[in-house]
């Protein structure tokens, strides 16, 4: 109690009124990048929608195309999927696999 007089009084002075108000917080106007979010939580916008939506889903099957196979192989980082026959995305329990010379993703 006698710290929180004390510190009211301090308040009410005028030369302590600007070190208050720096202590009560801003928007980061000094700061460079002015964005609320991280640069990890942006979206990404080549995100393929398919893949997505299929993650939203219990389970489906859905049918690539060649420049939705490409962006998923970048980010997956998938090289081998022809030898292999089927591969998982990450932790996502989606399998990315071909048939009949088809790319397809399956959850």
């Amino acid at each position: 109690m006698l710290f929180t007089r004390k510190f009211f009084e301090a308040l009410k002075r005028p030369e302590n009124l600007l070190a208050a108000r720096k202590l009560r917080g801003s928007t980061g106007a000094g700061r460079l990048r002015q964005g609320l979010l991280t640069q990890r939580d942006h979206a990404e916008s080549n995100y393929p929608h398919k893949l997505k939506n299929l993650k939203a889903c219990q389970n489906g099957v859905r049918l690539l195309n060649d420049q939705e196979v490409l962006i998923i192989k970048r980010l997956f980082n998938i090289t081998d999927l022809e030898e292999i026959g089927s591969r998982n995305l990450g932790n996502t329990g989606i399998a990315m696999y071909i048939a009949d010379n088809k790319y397809y993703i399956k959850k």
